[in-house]
């Protein structure tokens, strides 16, 4: 078992993870309630806009409870009981995001002349919490919550996981590197189905667009499912186990983020240009190299060390 300052160290930084995305994306969200092309949805796609923003604001204000009660009730002191509420806070707080995700999905769909926008955002918030949760307890613990918080407050560690532990960190840190700055694209892509200049595109623009809303909202859901299985199936603890589970939801995601990264590109550069086939030559391109990067150089690189 990884030392103490390490479990706390980790739930901190998962928090993190979901508050700093989740920040940016309420900010585009409370703009989107000022945009003129939000006045025009139904009246029910607004209510939940705004019921989407006051529940994620209310999730967000729990997860950073943890740092104050650190700081207040524990003087900052590495102690078992803010790594359990930590982990508790993670777990309950999952829920409201998923609910709010959804919440805010429906508006997009009905500003963007989906069919059956409501049901799409709740298929999203479903998808989310399914992902987030189910993955959790189909597999049992390891070893129950309760007796990692015991051990923690025993002191006791089982041997010398120092490795294991720096590669888990590290690929935490991976994951804040992505989600952040995935959720702000997300945010864009939200705002901007509500402008002017949005609905004058072409239609297929406009389907471009929500493949690449999905495209990143599920990059976003396989991102934060590291931390939900962490806290969830794992009890926080550091095991292979949960290192090799959370680097197929990392890989997974950037499956998905490279697309929609580069659909709305192709969106840009079309309205831009007015030619479509430069804006999709341009995206493909981008597109294939984004794998070749991410994927190709690095799948050739671990085959020659095998090989080695």
């Amino acid at each position: 078992m990884a030392k103490l300052g390490d479990h706390i160290e980790n739930a901190l930084n998962e928090a993190r993870m979901l508050l700093l995305g989740g920040q940016v994306l309420i900010g585009f969200s409370y703009r989107i309630c000022f945009e003129q092309g939000f006045q025009q949805i139904p009246l029910a796609a607004q209510v939940a806009e705004v019921a989407g923003i006051g529940i994620m604001t209310g999730a967000l204000g729990a997860l950073i409870w943890p740092a104050a009660f650190h700081q207040i009730a524990q003087q900052g002191r590495e102690n078992p009981t803010i790594y359990s509420l930590a982990t508790r806070t993670l777990d309950w707080m999952l829920l409201p995001l998923g609910i709010s995700l959804g919440l805010i999905f429906y508006p997009a769909c009905a500003a963007l002349q989906i069919a059956h926008p409501a049901w799409i955002g709740a298929a999203t918030g479903i998808f989310a919490l399914l992902m987030w949760y189910t993955w959790a307890f189909t597999r049992p613990h390891s070893k129950k919550r309760e007796d990692v918080i015991a051990d923690l407050q025993r002191g006791q560690h089982d041997g010398d996981d120092s490795d294991i532990s720096e590669r888990i960190k590290q690929l935490l840190i991976e994951c804040r590197m992505a989600l952040p700055g995935a959720q702000a694209f997300l945010g864009f892509q939200f705002a901007i189905v509500f402008t002017d200049s949005f609905k004058k595109l072409p239609r297929s623009s406009h389907w471009i667009h929500f493949g690449s809303l999905l495209a990143t909202t599920i990059s976003i859901v396989l991102l934060i499912a590291v931390a939900a299985y962490h806290r969830l199936a794992e009890g926080g603890e550091e095991t292979e186990n949960f290192h090799r589970v959370a680097s197929r939801f990392l890989l997974a995601a950037l499956v998905f983020l490279a697309p929609g990264m580069t659909g709305d590109l192709l969106v840009v550069i079309r309205a831009l240009t007015g030619s479509l086939s430069l804006s999709v030559w341009i995206s493909v391109l981008l597109l294939l190299a984004f794998y070749g990067l991410w994927f190709g150089i690095s799948l050739w690189r671990a085959k020659s060390r095998r090989i080695g």
